[in-house]
């Protein structure tokens, strides 16, 4: 699918429910849970030994790793507050282009829809960690001279990104 025949299905939605099940639909195990806006697992809390009807629709964000690092706890919790509070208020995007890169996006959804430059270097930080860090277990120091000096493999032509 094509960003914009994402967009089209989730514009077509008529009702909450139409969408969290278009999201998510076979269960809650999405990065994107919106399963407990529809669901009546959280309408029921127990307060002093009742029940007590309690509904609070809740959206689960599952992408990110486990982790007890403090930097990349608030910054996600962040980045997640920003993508709800911006959407809740902000005009909806159009669809990009099937031609626009992942790069191209990254670039969009901070410029459109995240609005904090502090968050998107900490991020841009975090990717160019991440691809070095994948670029080293897959090629090793000593895979040819490029992998070993730190500019690339040039036996595989994958390019490390610079530190």
């Amino acid at each position: 699918l094509t960003n914009d025949d994402r967009h089209r299905a989730i514009a077509s939605c008529n009702t909450i429910e139409e969408l969290c099940n278009l999201m998510n639909p076979t269960g809650r195990y999405y990065k994107l849970n919106l399963q407990n806006i529809i669901s009546n697992q959280q309408r029921n809390v127990a307060v002093n030994n009742r029940f007590v009807r309690n509904y609070k629709p809740t959206v689960e964000f599952r992408q990110h790793s486990a982790t007890t690092n403090y930097a990349k706890v608030s910054s996600w919790v962040r980045f997640c507050m920003a993508m709800v509070k911006n959407s809740e208020k902000l005009a909806a995007p159009k669809s990009l282009k099937s031609s626009r890169g992942a790069d191209e996006q990254f670039e969009f959804l901070f410029e459109y829809v995240i609005k904090d430059r502090a968050l998107r270097s900490v991020f841009v930080n975090r990717r160019e960690q991440v691809a070095n860090d994948h670029s080293m277990r897959v090629h090793g120091d000593g895979c040819c001279d490029s992998c070993a000096s730190g500019r690339g493999c040039s036996r595989h032509h994958v390019g490390f990104i610079p530190r």
